[in-house]
């Protein structure tokens, strides 16, 4: 089963943020809460976390790419 990997809402202001890195390859595992992107929100980094545990399988968006909130960045194939 595939499971997206969104922007949550973190109150940026306008609404967008910029990923900053990728911790994590295509085709590697991830734990659920492994920190898998990190995003600048005003110049400030913060992590986002993967809400399941699975393998990451695709990067939609790479770094510097500017996202909104609820945008999916990437997919996770879980073993569900």
């Amino acid at each position: 089963m595939l499971s997206p990997v969104t922007i949550p809402d973190i109150g940026a202001a306008g609404g967008t943020l910029r990923i900053s890195a990728w911790f994590v390859d295509v085709g590697e595992p991830v734990a659920k809460g492994d920190s898998l992107v990190e995003v600048l929100v005003s110049g400030i980094a913060c992590d986002v976390p993967a809400v399941c545990a699975g393998r990451l399988v695709r990067i939609e968006k790479s770094i510097e790419a500017v996202v909104e909130a609820g945008t999916t960045i990437g997919w996770i194939e879980t073993d569900d």
